[in-house]
């Protein structure tokens, strides 16, 4: 009798715990980095964190991968990654997507300038168009998830503060500002769906790594608070997408985080043999960067020159003496670092 009575029980208990299993809302967490948890090195990430804080009426996955982009034809596009696959197959009730810090490289101001830097200038494609195609991106990707038969929730995320344009990555915050938030807040509006204000929510320099980019330990925790009480309605800033009127943070507001500053300006002289870009400073003439065919011309420079593709590949380092020539060999847009000086260059 003792032996049936506590079989019957284990039945009941294994039944109750796969009962709960399925019942629990799925949450998949999409992103890049910054939900991957880049930089913590073991650290909880915000995911982890968004777990501890729903409890276990909740399921949640990561499905960050660093360094992608919601741009379909980037070299780094996060459709073609196997978490975007992952995501879709956990048939999540809640979505929330973060994405669009990398996709502001498409759009990095050169110091002093206001170029924007995008990887298919040299296919003749305009600003407006990229801005476009990118919309319609986004408005894709939530719709993969929206057409989902459980229908889930979904929640797309204004990009917090991010600055660091140099290294090879070419993050900037004005271009986020400017260019990647009213992406995404113009295909949430397209799609109806909600905005979580990351932009005036995680606002503290405290919250982030020396990279300027990336939540540390403190941040991944108050960042996944921010996502629960979206996801719980505890806070206004969980809009209507067709709502939507989150302003851009002044440069000196009390969170402390400042627009990135330049102190050089950038001129550019055409030569009959070859395109240079003159690259002045306040201490005078720095380097001289010029096209000629398909090789890259540095003059006035010694030291190590980085050159990187618009995706922020390191293509190739050489060390400058004085005057160098670069040969490259495939046609395209590229940025350029020597020294302190930043410059884009194309290659026809």
């Amino acid at each position: 009798m003792g032996s049936k009575f506590w079989a019957i029980m284990g039945a009941a208990f294994f039944a109750t715990t796969a009962i709960s299993a399925q019942t629990a809302t799925k949450v998949a967490c999409v992103g890049n980095s910054i939900t991957y948890g880049y930089g913590l090195n073991g650290a909880t990430t915000y995911p982890q964190h968004l777990q501890q804080i729903l409890g276990s009426e909740y399921e949640v996955n990561n499905y960050g991968n660093s360094g992608k982009m919601f741009h379909k034809s980037s070299g780094e596009s996060y459709w073609a990654q196997d978490e975007f696959k992952k995501a879709y197959n956990f048939a999540p009730d809640i979505v929330v997507i973060e994405l669009g810090t990398n996709d502001s490289k498409y759009f990095f101001s050169g110091d002093g300038t206001n170029y924007n830097y995008y990887f298919y200038e040299y296919k003749n494609i305009t600003k407006d168009a990229l801005i476009s195609e990118m919309t319609r991106d986004y408005e894709a990707l939530i719709d993969t998830f929206a057409h989902q038969p459980q229908k889930p929730i979904i929640y797309a995320t204004l990009q917090p503060y991010a600055n660091h344009p140099h290294e090879g990555w070419f993050i900037t915050d004005t271009a986020i500002v400017s260019t990647i938030n009213p992406i995404i807040k113009s295909a949430a509006n397209s799609k109806g769906v909600k905005l979580i204000d990351l932009r005036t929510l995680f606002n503290k320099t405290e919250w982030l790594q020396d990279d300027k980019v990336h939540p540390n330990a403190t941040g991944a925790k108050e960042l996944a608070q921010i996502i629960a009480n979206g996801i719980q309605g505890k806070i206004t800033d969980v809009i209507p997408a067709e709502s939507s009127s989150s302003a851009k943070p002044d440069v000196s507001s009390s969170s402390g985080i400042p627009l990135e500053s330049s102190s050089s300006s950038v001129t550019i002289a055409e030569s009959s043999s070859a395109t240079e870009h003159v690259v002045a400073t306040s201490a005078g003439l720095v380097p001289t960067i010029a096209t000629s065919g398909m090789s890259i011309l540095v003059r006035n420079f010694s030291g190590s020159v980085e050159i990187f593709d618009m995706n922020g590949n390191l293509v190739k380092l050489v060390r400058a003496l004085g005057t160098t020539t670069v040969p490259m060999g495939n046609a395209g847009a590229y940025i350029i670092k020597a020294g302190l000086s930043v410059q884009r260059v194309l290659l026809k």
